[in-house]
């Protein structure tokens, strides 16, 4: 195939932040923080709830592993320090909070850009900041 015949999308591949067009320049939010906006969505502007919202905010709930707003702004404040990382390989950490850096490796495979060195000091961190999480 040529680049002249070359389908105009690409491929989306998370592996290797390929996410696809509509995601290039968008924030990527941690769960902590979905719940944080959910939980104190302003009652004036709200729509009434739906099985869709209850249904979410349950989600966000089981899975964020923040409590607070600050807790969340914390991790990825740590993370932000190493700059090879995305925003989406940000979230990612800080929502699945792998323990090791070949746990991360293994489940954000484009982090294999980044030392092992590098990473594990961030991921310690990451767990100690949620073991004393007040």
């Amino acid at each position: 195939m040529t680049l002249r015949h070359r389908p105009a999308y690409e491929e989306e591949d998370a592996s290797a932040l390929r996410l696809g067009s509509e995601f290039n320049n968008a924030g990527c939010l941690l769960i902590s923080e979905v719940r944080y906006l959910l939980e104190h969505r302003p009652s004036e502007k709200a729509a009434p709830d739906t099985s869709v919202y209850n249904k979410t905010l349950d989600y966000v709930k089981t899975f964020a592993k923040f409590d607070k707003p600050e807790a969340a702004a914390a991790i990825r404040e740590t993370l932000r320090r190493e700059s090879a990382l995305t925003q989406f390989e940000i979230a990612q950490i800080a929502n699945l909070c792998p323990v090791t850096a070949e746990e991360a490796k293994s489940i954000v495979p484009s982090l294999v850009k980044i030392d092992d060195d590098k990473l594990q000091p961030l991921l310690d961190e990451i767990q100690t900041m949620r073991k004393f999480q007040s």
